[in-house]
């Protein structure tokens, strides 16, 4: 028994995945040359190669269907497939503005950051369903429909940005850590949690501004415009 010892950097191991691939297609055609011979890759590398990037494609895919479930989870909610779509647009901005950063940087779906979208995203629904159900008590009182979106941008704006300072804060201070995937989920975490709440203070007001102002019996919206 011959056992080849070789080191790897701490670059992600979805960089990795075409290199043993190319190691194992040419371990193979060694061993149909010498078929008495049995040659194997394996390592701590090796076995995230093969099982944990296997878990990052399928949280991934549990993302987009937890997107799916929380959209469909406050249209009922809410009783109006209006405000759920309006949604869509705050709870999906920060994982799209955190995954532009990820491919321009050059950085792939890891373990880690996968956590960061799964966590967050909670995080900016939290946030969402915040603004919307203050704003669906401020539109029942009555009045006109701008001035409801700004006293429900006033009620829980500053919660908002308070929650959001703080976690931010929180999740920085994994920068500092020795151990890359600390500061990954310390710098995604943060870039994630900032996206949100620029969505949920810029975006979601303005749209339901511009796409909420029809009548709604069921929270008694009077048309206004």
């Amino acid at each position: 028994m011959a056992s080849v010892q070789f080191r790897t950097q701490d670059i992600g191991i979805a960089k990795y995945g075409p290199v043993f691939e190319r190691l194992e297609a040419d371990l193979q055609k060694i061993e149909s040359r010498h078929p008495h011979f049995s040659l194997e890759l394996d390592g701590e590398s090796v076995w995230r190669w093969r099982n944990v990037y296997r878990v990052v494609t399928d949280l991934a895919t549990s993302l987009g269907t937890a997107s799916i479930v929380i959209w469909l989870v406050l249209t009922v909610f809410y009783r109006s497939v209006r405000l759920g779509l309006i949604s869509i647009v705050p709870n999906l901005f920060p994982l799209a503005a955190t995954g532009a950063i990820l491919y321009f940087t050059g950085q792939h779906l890891e373990l880690v950051t996968v956590c960061v979208f799964t966590i967050c995203i909670g995080i900016a629904v939290d946030d969402t369903i915040h603004f919307l159900t203050r704003y669906v008590e401020e539109t029942s009182a009555g009045g006109l429909h701008s001035e409801a979106i700004q006293r429900a941008f006033t009620g829980v704006g500053s919660a908002l940005m308070m929650t959001t300072i703080v976690l931010v804060t929180g999740m920085l201070t994994a920068v500092f850590g020795d151990a890359r995937d600390a500061r990954i989920f310390g710098i995604m975490g943060a870039i994630t949690l900032i996206s949100a709440l620029f969505a949920d203070i810029v975006f979601l007001p303005a749209l339901l501004n511009r796409f909420a102002k029809n009548k709604d019996r069921s929270f008694g919206i009077k048309r206004t415009d």
